[in-house]
């Protein structure tokens, strides 16, 4: 029954996403028309409308998602005071570390409210809109991915060598990073055994890399002089928070990969696919040289550094809280489920191929 129920949200979420995706587009342009035509409020207004359309594909996959791991009471009580706990610390941060964000502030609320007041609305309204966007961002990914992996998987034992692939296997074989020199014979599941605790290992592993990639995102956001001389400092942690309300889409699909312990079997050795996917993803070397190269330029053209320093700390805190939002949901409510979809569909599929 459960696995009728996924079925039926995944071919839901799935019909719906194309709609979300050109309803924000056109919302996006038509917002981002109405404002300045600068590289800021363009990009601000443009972005603003993905998040609000996924939001609200998330209220959707929030009433039908699968039942947590964690106790739900525990849960509701962390989810209510985790937040004021940010909210004291963002008071005490915007008065002694950033006094700028005060600005911000200002412009969020009517005039003349309490700037106490102020940050409590604030990040409260912030904490609904990363969940409810963090379900619909997550419950994408998972829809498409549990629908179509079972498919891509089957193909990938079908590439040859000689030629003769077709341009979806050779981006297949791109996406995999799968060696031309492994002769493939057939993909196999090894997943790991569940036991129905909550999975620390993939919760600790998807915050640390939704953080890292945002980090890289905001280090060409915040050093870049384009960006640099364009946009204020609220815009850039704004607009860089918005973009990363969807990196989980490049992390969980070499997460749940390896989680479920896909690999190429083959004459010469195994070969696990999701080290192919996380080795497309995390280019260490070119990041760590895209980084010191801007700031190395932001300091030639004499940028203020104590500026690009103080927007890191107030985005760092931004991404820090977002990772976790989004590493918990993904742990709590998908990845049994999603895990368990996948390897009942390749099985089922692997039966019907015979």
């Amino acid at each position: 029954m459960e696995h009728k129920d996924a079925n039926s949200k995944d071919r839901n979420v799935t019909r719906a996403v194309p709609y979300v995706i050109l309803a924000s587009l056109i919302c996006g342009l038509a917002f981002a028309a109405t404002g300045e035509l600068k590289i800021g409020p363009f990009l601000l207004r443009f972005c603003f409308p993905f998040v609000m359309g996924f939001a609200v594909l998330g209220a959707y996959a929030f009433l039908f998602r699968e039942k947590g791991i964690l106790d739900r009471r525990m849960t509701a009580v962390a989810f209510l005071l985790t937040p004021a706990v940010i909210s004291l610390f963002l008071l005490l941060f915007t008065t002694y570390v950033l006094p700028d964000l005060f600005n911000l502030f200002d412009r969020l609320m009517p005039d003349g409210t309490n700037i106490a007041v102020t940050a409590f609305v604030t990040v409260y309204s912030f904490t609904l809109v990363m969940t409810l966007a963090g379900h619909g961002v997550i419950s994408t990914v998972v829809s498409y991915f549990r629908k179509y992996t079972a498919r891509i998987y089957l193909s990938i034992e079908k590439m040859k060598n000689d030629g003769t692939d077709t341009r979806r296997n050779k981006i297949s074989r791109w996406v995999y990073d799968i060696p031309k020199i492994i002769d493939i014979e057939r993909i196999e599941l090894e997943p790991a055994e569940d036991d129905g605790k909550f999975p620390m290992r993939t919760f600790y592993t998807l915050a640390l890399s939704t953080f890292l990639l945002g980090l890289a995102v905001s280090s060409y956001i915040f050093l870049n002089p384009i960006f640099e001389m364009t946009m204020t400092l609220e815009e850039a942690i704004i607009v860089t928070s918005l973009i990363t309300f969807f990196i989980p889409v490049l992390v969980v699909p070499w997460l749940i990969t390896r989680d479920i312990g896909a690999k190429v079997k083959s004459q010469a050795r195994d070969y696990y696919l999701w080290k192919g996917m996380k080795s497309r993803l995390y280019a260490g070397a070119f990041a760590f040289m895209m980084f010191f190269s801007l700031f190395a330029i932001s300091m030639y053209f004499g940028y203020d550094i104590v500026r690009a320093t103080y927007t890191y700390v107030g985005y760092v805190a931004i991404t820090v809280y977002l990772s976790l939002i989004y590493a918990f949901i993904y742990t709590n409510y998908y990845h049994k489920g999603f895990r368990e979809g996948i390897i009942k569909n390749f099985n089922e599929a692997k039966k019907r191929d015979r």
